[in-house]
């Protein structure tokens, strides 16, 4: 890689980075404890224990004015203009059209502002078209701030509920086809609707705010030319987390974690408890197949139960045969 001599000067000024982080740290102070901020605190603290439903409805209310949206972004950019390597305070979100940061987040709600790219839209319709259509588990709030001259598909599919089985997930469907103008707020249910961008004249500037409370367990992707189901990923982060301890377990080679990783054979979440199980098999394949059996046998959910039955299957195929005494 060539370094330009005004950043490798930069690299090398410890002083710089010392400043840059300074600025970053006045600028997420000032953010936090401004009057924006403040007031989604406000807005969300005092829901309490309250309907997905309810969220939204604060959401939408918040999302009547965002002139605080403008602030922001003229904030950072003179912040920027006074520091070219300053980074911004707030997480960067990145898919393969969308870009975005997470400027607020609780236990009701993520608040994103992002920005969908024209040139990425055109290069998947060029790369053969639809892909997957992912619904989220989540109940969200859009605003398309600019919209693009955005044409937007809805999608539907069977609501994903606790007992959501890959064998019973159905195929999802289209719903309508409509254009968004600037401005529009609309609302998605993750947990049974989604939609993609069919067409679009300029970038999208969107805001979000996707609901935690009353989420789905699961997120399903579908397929959208044969509309069949591809599968799904843990929603709640506490379930992410224990999914990604497993694996690190399993990757690092590490028996001595097997006691606590089965630990989460009981998991509420059917999705969790299969992961855990294919890790552990993973970890130390002997010990782990009494806890197989018990799941292909007893396991209260269809989907582990009939994938550690053929994984079971499969070992059993495989052993060597005993010979007769």
């Amino acid at each position: 890689m060539i370094v330009e001599p005004e950043l490798q000067a930069w690299l090398d000024d410890r002083a710089a980075h010392r400043r840059a982080r300074a600025s970053a740290d006045a600028f997420a102070r000032e953010w936090t404890d401004g009057v924006v901020h403040q007031g989604f605190d406000t807005t969300f603290v005092t829901l309490g224990d309250c309907s997905a439903e309810a969220v939204v409805d604060a959401a939408r209310a918040l999302f009547a004015d965002d002139a605080w949206l403008d602030a922001l972004v003229a904030g950072l950019a003179e912040t920027m203009r006074g520091d070219r390597y300053f980074e911004a305070p707030f997480r960067a979100l990145h898919s393969d059209i969308h870009t975005g940061l997470l400027v607020y987040e609780d236990d009701h709600v993520t608040v994103t502002a992002g920005v969908s790219r024209l040139a990425a839209l055109a290069r998947r319709k060029q790369a053969g078209g639809k892909g997957s259509i992912h619904f989220s588990g989540q109940l969200a709030v859009l605003k398309f701030l600019k919209a693009g001259g955005a044409r937007l598909a809805f999608w539907e599919a069977d609501p994903i509920g606790p007992t959501f089985s890959a064998a019973t997930a159905g195929l999802c469907r289209t719903s309508i086809v409509r254009e968004i103008g600037d401005g529009e707020v609309v609302t998605v249910d993750g947990r049974r609707e989604s939609y993609i961008i069919d067409h679009a004249r300029s970038n999208l500037l969107v805001l979000q705010a996707a609901v935690k409370t009353g989420q789905a367990p699961v997120s399903v992707e579908y397929d959208a030319a044969s509309r069949g189901f591809i599968g799904c990923s843990a929603v709640d982060e506490g379930d992410c987390r224990i999914q990604m301890i497993a694996t690190l377990a399993r990757k690092l080679g590490a028996p001595g974690a097997f006691a606590a990783i089965a630990a989460f054979l009981d998991h509420p979440s059917f999705f969790v408890r299969w992961h855990v199980m294919k890790e552990l098999l993973g970890v130390d394949a002997a010990a782990a197949l009494p806890h197989l059996r018990r799941m292909s046998a007893r396991d209260p959910h269809p989907d582990p139960r009939a994938a550690a039955r053929t994984v079971l299957d499969r070992i059993e195929a495989t052993a060597p045969k005993r010979k007769a005494a």
